[in-house]
């Protein structure tokens, strides 16, 4: 009897504890609570003259907001509308307009970085590093091969570019090889690496000096526009009695039912079916 006695005070007791434990935690509470409310108050009542917050923006050096090379084209604009008057060498914007630019900033240097360590100038290492063949969601696009042209509606007095619909093309996912028009028509919005190679022959000129010009054009449904997406220039002289490369690629935001293609000021200083001629889009990510 005596033990229950004691098994019933104890308990009691802890209960009591427990009471007064938790009692002592509600106080503590209270008082950090009310410190805290305090504290903002008088934070508020200090910056009241103040303008107001703007937590949904972000500022940091231009500079780091910069891809390499070629992609600058594309991002120059988007990176001068964020400079400030007072400081032109800072940017301050949305926190996803930021994001958006640095995300396409990595994206260039992964890209930039892989084809820059390969021996030749082509896309087969970027294409491999990032299993685009083994890759069953992405959607992507690998024109190989010039077949033949037909006269440009974008660029006056170019030819676009029809590529081969066998050998090593293919397209995945959103992508569709429109093969009368030579072009990549997109059915998925979002960024995309836009590539196109062409080994130019030199030897085929037919002046001293020409100059040919290699663009990637759009065509957007959505905005009802046509531009030029990309453009290289190079004089060709008698002096070069070698072929050479024209490489240019970037990252887009592509609209869906957008439609992009490859043309050029001199279809005939290209091969037929080389298989060192392609036209790429891959895509790499949406925000929305």
């Amino acid at each position: 009897m005596g033990r229950d006695t004691n098994v019933v005070s104890l308990c009691t007791l802890k209960g009591r504890t427990l009471r007064g434990l938790a009692f002592g935690l509600l106080i503590l509470h209270i008082i950090q609570t009310s410190t805290f409310l305090g504290l903002i108050s008088g934070w508020r009542f200090k910056y009241s003259t103040s303008s107001p917050l703007e937590t949904n923006r972000q500022c940091m050096a231009c500079d780091d907001l910069k891809p390499p090379l070629y992609n600058i084209l594309d991002t120059d604009k988007d990176i001068n509308a964020l400079r400030q008057s007072h400081n032109s060498s800072l940017c301050c914007g949305d926190v996803q307009n930021i994001t958006q630019l640095l995300i396409k900033k990595e994206v260039s240097l992964k890209f930039y970085a892989t084809i820059s360590a390969g021996s030749s100038i082509n896309l087969e290492s970027f294409i491999q590093n990032c299993d685009l063949e083994e890759d069953l969601k992405t959607p992507k696009a690998k024109l190989v091969g010039v077949v033949d042209s037909v006269p440009s509606y974008i660029v006056q007095g170019h030819a676009k570019l029809r590529w081969n619909k066998n050998n090593r093309t293919f397209t995945e996912n959103n992508c569709i090889h429109l093969e009368l028009e030579g072009e990549i028509f997109i059915r998925k919005p979002g960024y995309y690496i836009v590539s196109s190679t062409l080994n130019i022959n030199a030897m085929r000129r037919k002046n001293t000096t020409e100059t040919f010009i290699h663009n990637v054009n759009l065509v957007s449904h959505k905005i009802g526009t046509t531009k030029v997406l990309m453009q290289r220039k190079r004089s060709i002289t008698e002096s070069d009695e070698s072929d050479f490369t024209s490489v240019m690629s970037a990252v887009f935001r592509l609209q869906m039912y957008d439609r992009i293609s490859v043309s050029v000021s001199h279809q005939e200083y290209i091969a037929r079916n080389s298989s060192t001629d392609n036209f790429i889009a891959y895509y790499t990510y949406d925000l929305n």
